[in-house]
C-alpha cells in the first residue's frame, strides 16, 4: 500500500457502509427521546442559533459573526454555546416543560471528547427538584441503550452500566476521595472563593500551580485530572453540589450556601 495515498473521505460508500448503523441507531434514540418527552407533556422547542451576547462562562468561547442591515450597518452576533438563555426566556414566560434538539458551537474546542460543533439536548422542569432531573439522565441513559440493544455502555475499553443504580457524590466529596483536597475551606459562606487557599491545598497534594491560575483555573484542573478520570466506571456517577461560583444560573443549596444545585452525569469517564 502506498502511504502517501490519502484516505477515502467519509462519503466514499465503503466508508459510510460502516459509519452507517450509527445514524441509524442516533435517528432510533433521537426518536425514541421525543417520544419520553411527549409522554411526559414536554413541549419540543426549536431556539434561535444567532444571539446578542455570547454568555458570560468563562470556559466557553463562541464563535463570532457580523450581521448587516440593508443600509450596510454592522452588529455583532455570536453562535450559541447552548440553548440554555432561549429556553429560560420561556420559562420566565411562563412555559414550564420544555425540551430542546439544538446544534450548539463552541469555540477553541477540539479533540476526542470535544468538537466546535455537536447536538445537544436541554428539558427544564419548572418547579420541581433538581433530582427529578437527575432521575431523567437515568431513565435516559437506559432508554438510550434500550433502544439500540446494547446491556452496557463501552468507550475506550471502559464499561458503565446503564440500568444500574447510579452512584452520587457530591464535588466536594469527589475532592477529597480522588485528590485529597479540602475544596470548601476555599469558599466563604457567601460563596466568594479563596484563591491562595485552594493554591496551598493543590501545592499540599504535589500538583501545578502557575502563577496566573484564578481559582476556576485550580478546581478545573483538580477536576480534570483528579476527579473525573474515576467517575462512570461500571455504573452511572451523578457529581453535584458545585461551588456557586461554578454553577452560573443555578440556585443555591439550602442546605449549604457555598454550593449550588448543579450536577453532571458521567458514564465511562
Amino acid at each position: 500500500m502506498n502511504s502517501s495515498a490519502k484516505a477515502s473521505p467519509w462519503w466514499t460508500q465503503s466508508v459510510h457502509a460502516d459509519r452507517r448503523p450509527f445514524l441509524i441507531g442516533r435517528n432510533r434514540i433521537q426518536a425514541a427521546l421525543r417520544g419520553f418527552f411527549a409522554r411526559e407533556d414536554f413541549i419540543e422547542v426549536d431556539t434561535a442559533v444567532l444571539q446578542i451576547s455570547p454568555g458570560n462562562e468563562a470556559h466557553l468561547h463562541a464563535f463570532g459573526t457580523e450581521a448587516v442591515t440593508t443600509d450596510g450597518q454592522t452588529a455583532p452576533f455570536y453562535l450559541h454555546t447552548s440553548p440554555e438563555f432561549a429556553c429560560k426566556k420561556l420559562l420566565a414566560a411562563g412555559e414550564e416543560r420544555i425540551s430542546c434538539f439544538a446544534h450548539v458551537y463552541r469555540n477553541r474546542e477540539r479533540g476526542p471528547l470535544h468538537h466546535p460543533e455537536f447536538t445537544m439536548l436541554e428539558w427544564y422542569r419548572a418547579g420541581e427538584s433538581y433530582e427529578s432531573l437527575m432521575m431523567d439522565c437515568v431513565r435516559i441513559l437506559a432508554l438510550a441503550a434500550e433502544t439500540v440493544k446494547t446491556p452496557k455502555l463501552t468507550y475506550r475499553g471502559a464499561e458503565s452500566d446503564p440500568f444500574a443504580g447510579p452512584e452520587r457524590i457530591s464535588v466536594a466529596e469527589a475532592f477529597e476521595r480522588h485528590a485529597g483536597i479540602d475544596l470548601l475551606a476555599s469558599v466563604a459562606a457567601d460563596g466568594s472563593t479563596e484563591r491562595e487557599q485552594l493554591a496551598a491545598e493543590l501545592r499540599r497534594v504535589g500538583m501545578r500551580v502557575a502563577e496566573d491560575d484564578g481559582w476556576a483555573d485550580l478546581f478545573s484542573r483538580v477536576l480534570v485530572e483528579k476527579v473525573e478520570p474515576h467517575l462512570g466506571f461500571g455504573r452511572i456517577t451523578i457529581l453535584d453540589e458545585y461551588p456557586v461560583s461554578e454553577a452560573a444560573l443555578a440556585r443555591p443549596s439550602a442546605r449549604d450556601p457555598r454550593v449550588a444545585e448543579r450536577f453532571e452525569l458521567y458514564a465511562c469517564g
